[in-house]
């Protein structure tokens, strides 16, 4: 008889059956050893990233959204590039939105600024949108700016998140 590897799916670990392989010519019982799978480094390792970013996965949001709009551009660049002429026109009212946004009065010096720097993040967020659907967003220039603004996206959400958490707990 042959060697021969079963695996058969059982709850929880999925066992692999060796059956070894009959020497001689005696027909006594025949002997199955059962070896339960061990999960690798590799499995073990992506397990636990997966776990990780699942618990944090609020936290990373924007970095999760830029990750995903990045292939996302690239397939409408190769559809449709002209799809950039749509999009271009929408960054004229983000600038008018941050133009105004230095006009209004607010309460504090600090909100004045937070409000000029999520409109310059939401005027630059379109524009390299327009331009990445023009260009692809595989352009070394492009994929910098995306890089710059993913990583201030993250830090003002970051912040955010953090000053938000602190006034609902009666700090300030």
């Amino acid at each position: 008889m042959s060697r021969r590897t079963r695996t058969h799916t059982a709850q929880g670990a999925v066992p692999t059956v060796h059956v070894p392989r009959q020497r001689g010519k005696r027909q006594g019982p025949q002997v199955i050893v059962v070896v339960s799978d061990e999960p690798t480094l590799t499995q073990r390792a992506a397990a636990a990233t997966g776990r990780w970013v699942w618990k944090h996965r609020r936290t990373w949001a924007p970095t999760g959204l830029a990750l995903l709009l990045l292939p996302v551009t690239g397939i409408v660049h190769l559809i449709t590039p002209w799809a950039a002429l749509v999009a271009a026109p929408a960054a004229v009212p983000l600038a008018i939105l941050g133009w105004k946004a230095t006009r209004r009065p607010v309460p504090t010096p600090a909100a004045g600024a937070r409000r000029i720097a999520l409109a310059v993040l939401a005027l630059a967020s379109l524009t390299w949108f327009a331009l990445a659907l023009w260009f692809g967003p595989a352009e070394p220039v492009l994929m910098g700016l995306w890089s710059l603004i993913t990583l201030d996206a993250q830090i003002t959400w970051l912040f955010a998140r953090l000053r938000s958490t602190l006034t609902a707990k009666g700090t300030r």
